[in-house]
């Protein structure tokens, strides 16, 4: 499983960059508040957790990407229930084996306090749909 994540994983930070979510605001015309941290944690279909951080306002933490994370993030001022087809849209996820990935996020950005909570139905889905925001 953890392969299949570092795959895809590093399939999302290749080409988030590349291609934008159908109908979304590009990065210049949105701001990120002065105040955002985020607590992030990915748990595979055998429980194991991940666990990650992210700011923005300077970009930082320990996110893997979080200047796009940051950025992706800003388009759906901070929920990231918003963020659809950010990597490939309408990729065929449901080819690969289902394996359920839930990712949390808890935190703040701006004032606005942030908890969600997703299951997926395996890491593909994750990405598909959350872009590089969860690559921790």
């Amino acid at each position: 499983m953890s392969k299949l994540m570092n795959l895809f994983a590093a399939l999302a930070l290749a080409v988030t960059g590349l291609i934008a979510a159908p109908g979304a605001a590009s990065a210049s015309t949105t701001s990120t508040p002065d105040y955002v941290r985020l607590n992030l944690q990915v748990t595979d279909s055998t429980g194991h957790a991940t666990y990650g951080s992210l700011r923005c306002n300077p970009a930082g933490g320990s996110h893997a990407d979080p200047t796009t994370a940051c950025r992706q993030l800003a388009t759906v001022n901070g929920d990231p229930g918003a963020l659809h087809n950010l990597i490939i849209p309408f990729y065929p996820c449901d080819r690969l084996p289902i394996e359920p990935v839930t990712v949390r996020m808890t935190g703040y950005w701006g004032s606005t306090l942030v908890d969600f909570k997703r299951t997926f139905m395996n890491s593909c889905d994750v990405m598909q749909e959350t872009g590089s925001v969860f690559a921790v």
